[in-house]
């Protein structure tokens, strides 16, 4: 495994935080109901595409579970988007699913020192 530079270390680190600022909120008030339930999934989608095709620009490695991720907040966004428009409720609640996705993302890269 190669030792990361300075700059893709800061990168990784400003991808985490601007994925934890999109749950900060959703602890400031009751308006959560009034959020649709695909933008959180959305959100954490699209910071991880940028941070991965800007890392990807770089020359850096990108772990696989970044992208997997991605895809999975794009069917869940997706989900959501199907659930307001067409009726219903979600089954799966897509900010949960948003949460538990950047708990691994964080997880996985502090464990392996890759993501």
């Amino acid at each position: 495994m190669s030792r990361k530079t300075g700059k893709e270390a800061r990168v990784e680190r400003i991808t985490w935080f601007a994925l934890v600022m999109v749950f900060a909120p959703l602890s400031l008030g009751n308006w959560l109901q009034t959020m649709p339930p695909y933008v959180v999934p959305f959100a954490v989608m699209f910071i991880l595409l940028v941070s991965g095709f800007y890392q990807y620009r770089q020359g850096w490695r990108i772990s696989p579970i970044v992208w997997i991720i991605a895809a999975l907040m794009g069917v869940m966004g997706g989900y959501g988007v199907y659930t307001v428009y067409w009726g219903g409720t979600p089954l799966v609640d897509p900010i949960l699913v948003a949460l538990v996705g950047t708990v691994a993302i964080i997880s996985f890269g502090v464990l392996s020192n890759e993501s």
